[in-house]
């Protein structure tokens, strides 16, 4: 008999503490379109798809170049589970299943962002769980920066 270990999908969990109120932060991160231009060079597009009460259904074209160049297009759905928690699901697209939660906590005069994923991989893609782990928290942390920056300068 043969057994075959599937390896448990990655999942990433990280928190930062950023010096903009939660509520202007929530405001920025709800503003799928804006994505665009807070992730560039990293995406190509962000297109609203669909805006309902229960939610807002995007696609994003991502650009990523290393050793050749191409292209992702992904649908996301998004929505707010409490004023200050978000969740995003993927659900086309080579990282189909996976789900981010994103909550903000005011602590002092700071905002504590809280980051859980739970990152599904095609097979095909397997081989580069690690980098794509790493590339995962590097972008998220880049774009709650940039967020706390525009958060700070209205």
């Amino acid at each position: 008999m043969v057994y075959i270990q599937i390896e448990t999908m990655p999942k990433l969990e990280f928190s930062m503490d950023l010096s903009s109120p939660m509520e202007k932060l929530v405001v920025i991160a709800t503003n799928y379109e804006n994505y665009e231009k807070l992730l560039s060079p990293q995406v190509k597009s962000v297109k609203i798809i669909e805006k309902t009460e229960n939610g807002t259904l995007t696609e994003e074209v991502f650009h990523f170049s290393s050793l050749f160049s191409y292209d992702i297009v992904q649908k996301s759905f998004h929505k707010k589970i409490q004023e200050n928690k978000l969740e995003t699901e993927i659900i086309t697209g080579p990282f189909k299943g996976t789900v981010l939660q994103v909550s903000f906590s005011g602590v002092d005069s700071m905002t504590k962002v809280s980051v859980f994923a739970d990152v599904k991989i095609q097979l095909k893609y397997k081989v580069l769980t690690p980098v794509i782990k790493k590339y995962y928290r590097t972008v998220l942390m880049g774009l709650l920066y940039k967020m706390d920056n525009i958060a700070s300068q209205s």
